[in-house]
């Protein structure tokens, strides 16, 4: 009795699954316990794939051999690596007995790609297929990959192909030959490379875009104000629709990992809004574990995701022919084995290290990395061409020749010898508009890496200066003030770091105003350094420079909590409110204590470290101002560091006084700040009612002032509205929309959180080994940004995949130490695992000892867990109390309420409390209202399944018959 019931939708019933789906549910469970057995591990992976699911399929394979690779040091068998490889190609054949001779070998089909398109009118007729040539790319299966989404964006619309590898894997070269045949069958094509220094514009990479495809320009070299992103999708999106009634186009986008928040931000809408047109975007970036913020983009992009494609380096073929073509003619197999094994197939590592081999000689004993090869190259310059790739590298990005000469105060005859030395030696090329770059990044990163600390910074600041004395001439413009705190934030002492900061924060206060919150986030962050360099914090400094120290930390608050670094931004705040307070500015004060003006959904207080100085601070500031606007941000603070630990009815009664507070200004944004802290209040039953009404108005308000983030936020309590409902449908429908408006309002934690509801479907439908893959990504994701609780956090995958498997006792020493920080709100959950472990007498013991459940926002599911200790212990008098406290949670799932976790009908351990207390017919009743919603999840989950890219619409009414209005960007 004391195991949790496993779900009952987890399986479907075996006369509903023919002997394939028998199959896998059979293995599956043997291979998550026995992951070292490579023929069951085989046999499932074979069933996957004639069942579909050929992604499934190719995971468990590789689990396996990474399983093998890491507890044994081996790699699987001949028979796993053949099906692997018939997977890659398509190639599968009917399986046969282990002792069964084959008759003749199974060799892999070569890959051929689709047909290229047809030209249209206006262009030259081409529509045979081509066979991929090895001679001409390095990559024949990713070729094709590329091919073939081509095809699909014309048939289809609006495809998206990822295309990721570390340095020098071979992407751009990959790419450029599959849009090379596009173009040549009558594609329209169109490339743009990421600056590789955070100096430029944003969305600089569209605005070559827009000018390669003849469009009008959003962002000239003049303008001086920046341009947002929605005008310039605006422009994109236009051409693209004038371009596609002639022909498909496919738009490549170079080093994303590179690109700014608001080039992500157009990429977004761009694919939602041409998803009918015939348009291939192509995506690299260095991978394969993308920044967050490419994670997010590729996660609200996923159902236009055609392929994605990683780079792992060639094979020894195509090492063979990278070293022939940087000069190595006569090459035996000893050597491209050496080359090979030091590279790991790096097309770029191969190449340098080939150019090298050709010009020293064949060497005994190659160099241990690419980055000492390139160090040695460098060294053998002279030092006026040293010089320039100094320059070049501490300027970051492509530079015209005579900035280059100013920049190096230097001769321009010198500075051309240099530049041509360089060359010659394959160090630096130049860009389509003849300006003067390093040839790739990891040459700028060495040379950079190699200039003494001093004379990088004196460097920076010699930068600083050309730019002022360049700005003299002209208005500044977005991308100088931009260059300029770039280099003054690495070039300033402490005499220069207060003119320093002056562009700084110019920059992040751009940052802000357009809401890229990462790049907000960093320019706060040197700010800070700056005023540290200042002095500002000391004793002596001036008063009025502390202040805007304190207004600087405030600012780098808020940018860090949008993006999900709660534990820095909790720190930030603590440091604004310490040198806030000698000052005697009240005013500032509260400023401080209510910069954490971000939209919150999570908890953003560390539970165990209790701040009760600052709840005093909040109280005595609250007691002194009669400002609305003061009032209603300090208790909307109050409300956020009051979880789980404040009185659940005075919390309401705040976050209800901060929404009346707010309602008096015309402050948009703490309207919805007020809202939001009112959901995070609601508890108890009125969960249901009360989010979906405070979902309501928040969207209202928020549509009003455009504020993506707080659109976010609304549907996001419209998801768990959905959630606590069961209603999977309208859940996944509000998680895409609020996965839309995060994106578009840079809430990196609303996108964290929601990756847990695929683990939750995946749970739903049985599939655990996909629901612990999704769950490990989540915990990714929360360790990354340092969420308050972290260790609460993350049990949250543990402990559901646990309760699925039916047994919590593997989950003791974990829970354990929670129960021991903070016992009150672990404690019914440590009840349940003990009893899974055997400890009946101490499971006991805590049942009686933690008599009362917290009616917070985790009542319904701890009172969950107590029933189930409950029954399992026979304690008749609590049973009835449970059954009747759990009664209004009849026909809701355990745990689903938040999205990230399910733990089965609530109607499931009613049944079996009436059971204890005698009441057979209400348990009867019970278990039918179960039967009955799991049956209508698993309904819901047959048809439930990749919901279509969100499609924005601008819409100002508020009418009944038009609930759910939508910005098309914020």
């Amino acid at each position: 009795m004391c195991a949790p019931p496993r779900s009952r939708c987890a399986r479907r019933p075996p006369s509903k699954l023919d002997r394939v789906g028998e199959v896998v549910a059979v293995l599956r469970r043997q291979v998550e316990e026995f992951p070292g057995r490579e023929e069951s591990a085989r046999l499932l992976a074979l069933a996957q794939y004639r069942q579909g699911q050929q992604v499934e399929a190719l995971a468990t394979v590789r689990r396996v051999r990474e399983h093998l690779r890491s507890e044994y040091g081996i790699d699987p068998g001949p028979r796993l690596a053949e099906l692997e490889s018939a997977f890659l190609n398509h190639t599968v054949v009917p399986d046969r007995a282990p002792d069964e001779p084959r008759t003749a070998p199974v060799l892999p089909v070569p890959a051929q790609p689709p047909p290229l398109p047809t030209a249209r009118s206006g262009h030259p007729e081409s529509g045979a297929a081509q066979e991929v040539s090895e001679d001409r790319v390095c990559y024949p299966a990713q070729y094709t990959a590329i091919l073939a989404a081509a095809g699909e964006a014309r048939a289809s619309g609006a495809r998206l192909v990822w295309v990721l590898g570390d340095v020098g894997a071979g992407k751009t070269t990959l790419v450029c030959a599959a849009v090379a045949d596009l173009a040549d069958a009558g594609w329209f094509a169109t490339y743009a490379k990421a600056p590789e220094v955070d100096g430029a514009p944003e969305a600089w990479m569209w605005r070559e875009i827009l000018a390669e495809l003849g469009g009008e320009s959003v962002l000239s070299e003049d303008v001086a104000a920046p341009v947002d992103p929605f005008t310039v999708v605006r422009a994109v999106a236009r051409r693209c629709r004038d371009l596609a009634g002639k022909g498909p186009v496919v738009i490549v986008l170079d080093d994303m990992h590179r690109c700014d928040a608001a080039s992500l931000q157009v990429l977004r809408q761009l694919v939602s809004w041409l998803h009918r047109e015939p348009v291939l975007v192509v995506v690299t970036a260095r991978g394969p574990e993308l920044p967050p913020v490419l994670r997010a983009t590729e996660a609200a992009l996923a159902d236009r995701v055609a392929a994605r494609l990683e780079l792992a380096g060639l094979d020894l073929t195509g090492t063979r022919a990278i070293a022939r073509d940087a000069g190595l003619v006569a090459v035996d197999s000893d050597t491209v084995d050496s080359l090979h094994r030091r590279t790991g197939g790096n097309p770029l590592f191969v190449r340098e290290l080939s150019k090298y081999m050709a010009a020293q000689g064949e060497s005994p004993v190659l160099p241990q990395s690419i980055r000492a090869v390139l160090s040695e190259r460098i060294e053998r310059l002279p030092p006026d061409a040293l010089a320039v790739l100094q320059h070049l590298a501490v300027w970051g990005r492509a530079i015209d020749l005579d900035a280059l000469t100013a920049l190096a105060c230097a001769e321009e005859s010198e500075v051309v010898d240099g530049i041509d030395t360089a060359a010659a030696a394959g160090l630096v090329g130049f860009d389509p508009f003849g300006r003067i770059e390093l040839d790739h990044a990891l040459i700028r990163d060495t040379v950079y890496d190699g200039i003494p600390t001093l004379r990088r910074r004196r460097m920076h600041w010699g930068a600083v200066e050309f730019l002022e004395r360049r700005a003299a001439d002209r208005t500044a413009d977005a991308a100088d003030i931009a260059s300029l705190a770039h280099h003054a934030a690495r070039g300033a002492t402490r005499t220069t770091a207060a003119h320093a900061l002056g562009y700084v924060a110019a920059a992040a206060r751009r940052c802000d105003d357009s809401g890229a919150r990462a790049a907000a986030a960093e320019q706060w962050q040197a700010a800070v350094a700056l005023h540290e360099l200042a002095g500002h914090s000391g004793d002596a400094a001036e008063p009025a420079d502390r202040a805007a120290m304190v207004r600087t930390l405030c600012a780098l608050t808020g940018a860090l909590a949008y993006f999900g670094r709660n534990s820095a931004a909790r720190a930030a705040r603590a440091r604004a409110v310490q040198l806030a307070e000698p000052l005697g500015d009240r005013p500032l004060l509260v400023r401080a204590l209510t910069c954490w003006r971000a939209p919150v959904i999570w908890g953003i207080r560390d539970w165990r470290t209790p701040e009760p100085e600052l709840t005093a601070k909040l109280d005595a500031a609250l007691a002194q101002t009669d400002s609305p606007a003061e009032q209603a941000w300090l208790l909307v603070t109050s409300v956020l560091e009051s979880e789980a630990v404040g009185d659940v009815d005075q919390v309401y009664r705040r976050a209800r006084r901060a929404v009346a507070a707010a309602e008096q200004m015309r402050d948009t944004e703490l309207r919805c700040a007020a809202l939001n802290a009112l959901g995070s209040a609601i508890t108890g039953p009125a969960m249901l009612a009360g989010w979906g009404r405070v979902a309501d108005q928040l969207l209202r308000t928020a549509r009003t002032a455009r504020l993506p983030e707080y659109q976010a936020v609304a549907h996001y309590l419209r998801f768990r509205t959905a959630c606590r409902a069961t209603d999977l449908r309208a859940a996944a429908r509000h998680a895409a929309r609020a996965i839309e408006y995060a994106s578009a309002g840079q809430l990196r934690p609303l996108l964290d959180t929601l990756q847990a509801f695929s683990a939750v479907t995946a749970v739903l439908r049985g599939d655990l080994a996909t629901a612990e893959a999704e769950y490990r990504s989540f915990d990714a994701r929360m360790r990354q940004s340092g969420v308050a609780n972290e260790d609460e956090t993350l049990l949250t995958g543990a402990l559901t995949l646990a309760w699925a498997r039916g047994d919590l006792s593997g989950l003791r020493e974990r829970v354990g130490a929670l129960y021991a920080a903070e016992p009150d709100l672990v404690a019914q959950l440590y009840v349940l695992v003990l009893l899974h472990a055997g400890d009946r007498d101490r499971a006991r013991a805590l049942f009686r000892h933690h008599a009362t459940v917290r009616r917070d926002f985790y009542w319904s599911v701890t009172t969950v867990f107590r029933a189930h200790a409950a029954v399992a212990l026979g304690e008749t008098e609590a049973a009835g109390e449970l059954l009747d406290a759990l009664r209004d949670c009849s026909g809701t799932m355990a745990g689903l309420a938040g999205g990230a976790t399910v733990f089965g009908p609530v109607d499931a351990v009613l049944a079996d409390l009436a059971d204890l207390i005698g009441d057979t017919a209400a348990a009867a009743a019970f278990r039918s209202r179960a039967a009955a919603l799991l049956r209508r999840i698993l309904a819901e989950l047959d048809t439930l399944g990749p919901a279509p890219a969100p499609q924005p619409r601008v819409d100002h009414t508020d009418t009944a018959e038009n609930p759910d209005p939508e910005l098309v960007c914020g």
